[in-house]
């Protein structure tokens, strides 16, 4: 299935299945084989959006982030374990109504 790119999202313009390319169709659904992976001798372009651009350095940035902060959890750990942490039972009770009113929203 084609789809086009257009900074909306994705949309299908063509679903009427796969297609060959022009040199595959001229050589009976072989392809050529000087071509390599990766090249297209039809000269067709892709062009990112500024938005799409910015996206994949967010996720470069993301992705090289550690999963969990591990000074965060060690000092919680140290915490409990001294009689110290404390909980505000208030924040949370806002904060999981809040979340229900974005659920529900």
């Amino acid at each position: 299935m084609t789809e086009r790119i257009n900074g909306q999202g994705f949309r299908p313009t063509d679903t009427a299945g796969p297609r060959r390319t022009d040199g595959a169709k001229r050589t009976g659904g072989q392809t050529s084989e000087t071509s390599r992976p990766g090249t297209s001798s039809t000269g067709e372009t892709v062009s990112l959006t500024r938005s799409a651009l910015l996206l994949r350095k967010l996720e470069e940035v993301v992705h090289s982030l550690p999963a969990v902060d591990a000074d965060r959890v060690r000092a919680i750990k140290d915490a409990i374990s001294a009689g110290t942490y404390e909980v505000d039972n208030q924040a949370v009770a806002d904060n999981m109504i809040r979340m229900d009113r974005e659920l529900l929203a």
